[in-house]
This record gives structure tokens, sequence and C-alpha cells, in this order.
């Protein structure tokens, strides 16, 4: 008995990986959530209302790469943009925020090489627009 192997093709590949860097963004905003948790408990200790800051923006970022980690899942152009934000913000922080910087950046650049992403522009249709912005140098007629 001879064992073969299924090759995938690279649009297969490129999914997977977009479901791994979803998945890196559904922890991220876990991440963020446990630092808004941290900053609630600082404003308990010290009742003060500008403690409330952090845990408003970690909420904001946690709901930010949870929709990102979402819609990256399934292919979305601007969540292919904010990707390589985020991405390219979290290289800053070294070591492990390179590491992951570098895995989203490198996994969404392959997805966009192989076509898993829709194309920016919509095919040319037949029909002409409703607007025009050239004026029409047709003579008037006489009626």
């Amino acid at each position: 008995m001879t064992v073969t192997r299924v090759k995938r093709d690279a649009t297969h590949v490129a999914r997977r990986l977009m479901h791994a860097v979803g998945f890196v963004f559904y922890l991220l905003a876990v991440q963020a959530l446990l630092t808004a948790a941290v900053g609630i408990s600082v404003f308990w200790s010290a009742r003060s209302a500008s403690d409330l800051v952090l845990p408003a923006i970690s909420v904001v970022l946690a709901g930010t790469y949870a929709a990102v980690g979402y819609h990256l899942r399934r292919c979305r152009l601007w969540a292919r943009n904010l990707a390589f934000a985020f991405a390219a913000i979290s290289m800053l922080a070294f070591p492990i925020g390179t590491g992951i910087g570098l895995f989203v950046l490198a996994s969404v650049a392959f997805a966009n090489r192989v076509g898993v992403f829709p194309k920016l522009r919509r095919p040319a249709s037949d029909e002409s627009p409703v607007l025009r912005f050239e004026p029409e140098l047709v003579p008037e007629r006489a009626v």
C-alpha cells in the first residue's frame, strides 16, 4: 500500500493562515480586556475619575481587535488594512510584539498575493455612469 499526500493549493493555505491571524486578534482582544480589568482595579483603589481612561480605551481596543479578527477570518478588505496597521504598531513592542507583528504581516501579505482578498476596483460595466462630468458639446437643435 502506498500513501499519497494531497497537495494543498496556495489559496487553501492562505485561508488557513487568515484563520490563525484572526485567532491572534481574538487573543489580543482578551489581552485588552485584561488591561481594562487592571485599570478598573486601579480606579477602585484610588477612586479618581482620570483612572477610567485606561479601561475605556482598552475596551474600545478590545472591540476593535475582535471586529478585525472576525472580519479578517471572512477576508474583508478593510480588516486586512487594519491588520497591517495593527501589525506595524505591534512591531515596536520588542520581542513578542515584533514576532506577532511579523507573523501577521507575512500572513496577510501572502494571502493578499494569492488573491484571497477581493480586488479594490470593481470590474468596468458596460453602462455609462448616471452622472456625467464632461460637458456635452452638442449644438442645440431648433424645433
